[in-house]
């Protein structure tokens, strides 16, 4: 409190008090810092000397100005005392050790008071030095000059809590981008909100991403574009932009970065004029796997926009990479998977991997030229060669159907019976005309009336014709089954009281022995089906079970079945089938049909189809 006291006595006091709140520049900030200390401590100059970080704690290194107050007119700031002609090295150390230090100078009869500063914004030692008459010597005191150090241990912490203000904005920034790049679904729909992002936040007209693939890096996104053009100048422009930065592993920035190549860029920059360019390479575990291009006309990207940029595009990277994997047929990613578990003498581009990549080739080949047992796919059905079709008997309607479907039937069981009213009806007429022309046969006769005789013969004899039809109707009423089996088709149960016609099917009847299967084979393989061949038969009604059937006979009518033709094979049960089989059932059958390679059995069909089409 005496220093602080003591300090603001001073006429010079108030010059420093807008520097409490200075947001400035470093530059602008050392200058103001350098005019306000001259005055405070009433000195004839001050000079502020930048360290050059050699010379050990003697302070023997090179050292450069600054500022310097009052403001020199050009040329006379090279004729100044450098800071080893004024203070001697004792005194330095000193300055360094305290922070401050009082003394005389080497020369000219000054008084010299030191402070020794290590600010972070310029990274190297500051030493404030300022020439006191012998009156002024008089009213300088150690806190006056401790108090002047404060003022930058001030300026650099507001500039730190503004950077660390920055810093939480700009990774808020970056989680957001993140958190959209870990909603989306698709490589190509995360490639386009990245590249909209950054166009977005960076205020760029055209952000683009370039992505490895193997002819190199492909433009994969460009922002507010839906669609890529990929075989345009521009494109490729880009492209080789994105390549030239990965190949030198560092980041481009155009115009203007020292020895970096920036051919391509330049070319870029010749066609498109985007002002200025930006372009960072992509890495995930140090592998490339792309490029990010940034275009802005308005200013170049600053250092601090640079940082930001690089650590967005290190995260993004690994979930862009994650889902382009994704992406990627099985073959491709089982291949990239199986290389990087690989260690690194083992990969392709050493002499062991070459060895160890060609030996697979060999045990490959080898495995694929291996002869296995090779089944024919084809669907099956289970059939019977005892059918019987139940029809209806003559035109009429149905009375009764004791049979339901699935009901197991034996042979003579009625199926069905017809109603009868009508024919007894018609048989009790017929008996009763036969009777009358009886009668006038035997009254004719007596009469001896030969040719009337004749007619009543005829008439009795077409009426006994009439009679016995109805009377075979009454016997066909009752209709069975002629076999033992299950009703498989048919439900007349459903339609009692319904007409029906004469000959019309109305239970299909199935026997339940001697069961077969038909297969059905596709014509393009049927050429290796033969007699013999022994048949595996999975049916659907129960796929846990494999019955084992022999081929018995090759039908050589074909059948169409879905656009296709089928040939059907005959296949007999080897062993007894289970009792649960019913004609109908339909399930999968494979033919062994003998030995074939590996890489006949892959590639046959599409032999096959080459040799259709284009008759190789």
């Amino acid at each position: 409190m005496i220093m602080v006291g003591q300090a603001g006595a001073r006429p010079g006091y108030r010059q420093l008090v807008p520097l409490l709140e200075f947001e400035g520049g470093p530059r602008e900030f050392w200058e103001l810092w350098t005019r306000a200390a001259r005055s405070y401590l009433e000195a004839d100059l001050a000079i502020l000397y930048l360290g050059s970080g050699e010379g050990g704690e003697r302070g023997e290194g090179r050292w450069s100005i600054l500022a310097v107050a009052p403001p020199l007119k050009d040329g006379e700031r090279e004729r100044l005392p450098k800071l080893t002609d004024s203070a001697t090295a004792e005194l330095l150390a000193e300055a360094r050790a305290q922070g401050n230090a009082l003394g005389e100078a080497r020369q000219g009869g000054w008084s010299l008071g030191l402070v020794s500063l290590n600010p972070e914004s310029v990274a190297r030692e500051l030493v404030l030095c300022v020439h006191l008459s012998r009156g002024a010597r008089e009213r300088v005191s150690l806190p006056a000059l401790g108090l002047l150090s404060l003022i930058p241990i001030l300026y650099e912490r507001r500039r730190a809590e503004l950077r660390l203000e920055r810093d939480l904005a700009r990774l808020s920034e970056m989680l957001e981008v993140l958190g959209h790049l870990l909603g989306a679904e698709r490589f190509d729909q995360a490639a386009l909100l990245f590249v909209n992002e950054l166009a977005e936040r960076f205020g760029c007209e055209q952000v683009s991403l370039s992505w490895r693939s193997r002819e190199g890096l492909r433009l994969a996104a460009l922002s507010h574009s839906e669609k890529v053009e990929r075989r345009s100048e521009l494109t490729a422009l880009l492209e080789e932009a994105g390549q030239e930065a990965v190949s030198q592993e560092r980041e481009i920035l155009y115009p203007g970065q020292g020895k970096v190549v920036t051919i391509a860029h330049r070319r870029y920059a010749e066609v498109r004029r985007p002002g200025n360019l930006l372009t960072l390479p992509l890495t995930f575990l140090d592998t490339p796997m792309g490029a990010v291009l940034l275009e802005r006309q308005a200013m170049a990207f600053t250092q601090a926009e640079q940082w930001v940029l690089r650590l967005l595009c290190d995260q993004a990277t690994r979930p862009l990479r994650d889902l382009e994997s994704r992406q990627r047929p099985l073959y491709r990613r089982l291949v990239t998977e199986v290389g990087a578990s690989l260690p690194r003498q083992w990969r392709p581009e050493t002499p062991e991997g070459r060895r160890l990549a060609w030996g697979l080739v060999i045990v490959v080949v080898i495995f694929l030229g291996i002869p296995i047992p090779y089944r024919v796919d084809a669907s099956a059905v289970i059939k019977t060669d005892a059918m019987a079709f139940v029809g209806a008997p003559f035109d009429g309607y149905i009375a009764a159907a004791p049979v339901t479907l699935g009901a197991e039937v034996k042979a003579g069981e009625t199926v069905l019976e017809m109603v009868t009213q009508e024919l007894l009806l018609e048989q009790a007429g017929g008996l009763a005309d036969l009777a009358q022309y009886g009668r006038e046969v035997e009254k004719k006769r007596a009469a001896n009336q030969l040719a009337e005789m004749r007619i009543a013969e005829s008439q009795y004899s077409q009426t006994r014709a009439k009679l016995s039809q109805v009377e075979y109707r009454l016997s066909q009423a009752r209709v069975t089954t002629p076999i033992t089996g299950v009703v498989v088709e048919g439900e007349p149960q459903k339609n009692l009281g319904g007409a029906v016609k004469r000959g019309e099917t109305l239970v299909k009847i199935a026997a339940v022995h001697d069961l077969y299967a038909e297969v059905r084979i596709d014509e393009r393989d049927v050429y290796q089906v033969a007699e013999g061949q022994k048949v595996s038969l999975v049916l659907v009604a129960n796929p846990g079970t494999t019955a084992e059937l022999q081929i018995t006979r090759v039908v050589p009518s074909p059948a169409v079945v879905e656009g296709r033709n089928v040939f059907p094979v005959r296949a007999e049960p080897t062993s007894p089938y289970p009792s649960w089989w019913r004609p109908g059932m339909s399930g999968v059958a494979k033919i062994g049909v003998g030995r074939r390679s590996l890489i006949w059995i892959a590639t046959h069909r599409l032999v096959d189809f080459l040799r259709l089409n284009l008759w190789i």
